[in-house]
């Protein structure tokens, strides 16, 4: 089968449960069933090549899945696996995306603190990569978020779980925007989505706005989460250079007023601090 004819890129609805097809145009070879999303994922190798298949049957993940295709429509970075197709099926909705080699950081494989600090999670072994090599992968963060800023959009529910790391290449993508939003908004919620580790203050307060400032300060957490032992936020803490510090600081900065005005304007004075 030549992979321009491949069922996965044209198909719009299966009658059949989605197991059942995915093993009758290929082989499945891995399944991830235990995110909290209420989604499972396929890899699926047909056509000679593999296949990311993302499917639920519930309404809320369905609508999240939804809320991804439309943003995979409109934007496309090299370090955003592609969107390629989704279809039903009589109870679910499901996405196909391109697959890409690598590791999911934040994995269910290694829960919590004690799992992310375990030798062969790929969590610790991305933090134990030389520091040269963990500031070029922030880079690829910051700079996919740069770009999502200029369309418009709001991270929500960014987090090491939406990063493959690709140990062999030292490449990251991306993935999981299912939470993305076109502009600002406020919290209707007492809890945004997302890890504790990369959210605002903001993001737990009802009636708040979730904003650009917003995901500047996520983007100065993250830099803490890898760069930082156990992802303190004193000097002492940072294995980095302290000009690097000093931007992460005032990214991640409690008070709105304090951090930089855009993800633009951070990524900025982060690529400067480096030279």
């Amino acid at each position: 089968m030549n992979v321009k004819d491949c069922p996965l890129l044209t198909v719009e609805k299966i009658e059949k449960d989605l197991v059942t097809y995915l093993s009758s145009i290929g082989n499945i070879f891995t399944v991830f069933d235990q995110q909290d999303s209420g989604c499972i994922s396929y890899v699926v190798q047909a056509a000679e090549q593999n296949w990311f298949v993302k499917y639920s049957e519930s309404r809320e993940a369905i609508g999240h899945m939804k809320n991804a295709e439309a943003i995979h429509r409109e934007v496309a970075h090299p370090q955003m696996p592609k969107l390629l197709n989704a279809f039903t099926t009589d109870l679910g909705f499901a996405i196909v995306y391109e697959w890409v080699d690598g590791e999911v950081l934040g994995t269910p494989a290694f829960p919590g603190k004690e799992g992310r600090n375990q030798p062969e999670s790929p969590h610790f072994r991305f933090r134990q990569l030389p520091l040269s090599k963990v500031i070029a992968a922030l880079n690829t963060v910051y700079d996919v978020h740069v770009y999502l800023e200029r369309k418009g959009y709001v991270a929500v529910d960014f987090y090491d779980g939406g990063m493959i790391y690709d140990f062999d290449r030292d490449e990251l993508h991306l993935c999981d925007f299912d939470c993305y939003t076109k502009g600002p908004f406020v919290l209707e919620m007492d809890r945004l989505y997302g890890s504790s580790r990369f959210m605002a203050p903001e993001e737990f307060v009802r009636g708040s706005q979730i904003d650009h400032l917003t995901n500047v300060y996520t983007m100065g957490a993250a830099a803490f989460v890898f760069l930082s032992d156990e992802g303190g936020r004193e000097l002492r803490d940072w294995r980095a250079s302290e000009a690097l510090y000093h931007v992460a600081r005032k990214a991640a900065s409690p008070e709105r007023s304090e951090r930089y005005g855009s993800v633009h304007a951070f990524y900025s004075a982060w690529l400067e601090a480096q030279n």
